[in-house]
């Protein structure tokens, strides 16, 4: 599964910063070009986040998550 970081700077600052699942991304990223248009000095960043691994441990009392790795990739301004 992956899902998105957006950062939304004002005049290159950052203004917020959100993550979006991937159920929810076009009507997040739609939503917020609405409402903070680049003719106001707002532009969005967009990243996605993947599972680059999961470290488990394995015990007597079975498998148990430790944690897990991501890797983020950036979105073209096109996507």
């Amino acid at each position: 599964m992956s899902d998105y970081r957006i950062s939304l700077r004002r005049d290159d600052v950052l203004f917020a910063e959100i993550s979006v699942s991937q159920a929810r991304y076009v009507e997040m990223t739609r939503e917020m070009r609405k409402r903070f248009p680049r003719e106001e000095g707002f532009s969005l960043h967009i990243e996605r986040r993947r599972e680059l691994r999961r470290i488990l441990e394995q015990g007597p009392d079975g498998l148990r998550l430790l944690g897990v790795e991501y890797r983020h990739e950036e979105v073209p301004e096109h996507a």
